[in-house]
């Protein structure tokens, strides 16, 4: 059964993902899908089945439909699976429970890579998984 609200892209959208109340220092990834609700990704972080995060990232027009724009997104782990990666990596799935849009030169998003200006644009295509 399908339960997904909103359309899944395979976008490679570089981020950074922090788990929320915890010292565990935050890093950078990429998304393998991401949708208006929610996103996919691989981390090496520590985290479950309910783990609040916080994602920094470009959205990009094609989910939001506005011009691209840099996103603080809070949300929690619907999913966490060991995936083919370096050990300890796990496939993460995460949905949106809220979120601001950055904008000006004091975004959080500035000095990330991948986030900041002149970031190029996230690889993509459809997300043929069901």
């Amino acid at each position: 059964m399908e339960r997904r609200r909103t359309e899944r892209l395979k976008l490679a959208i570089p981020l950074s993902v922090s788990v929320l109340n915890s010292s565990a220092p935050g890093h950078g990834t990429e998304s393998v899908n991401v949708s208006a609700g929610g996103m996919y990704f691989a981390t090496n972080l520590p985290v479950s089945r309910g783990t609040g995060v916080q994602l920094l990232f470009q959205m990009p027009e094609e989910v939001s439909g506005m011009p691209a724009s840099d996103w603080v997104c809070m949300g929690h782990v619907v999913h966490a699976r060991p995936i083919r990666a370096p050990k300890g990596w796990l496939g993460v799935g995460v949905q949106f429970d809220c979120y601001e849009v950055v904008q000006g030169q004091n975004r959080p998003g500035a000095s990330l890579p991948g986030l900041g200006e002149g970031a190029g644009s996230p690889r993509q295509g459809r997300d043929q998984r069901p």
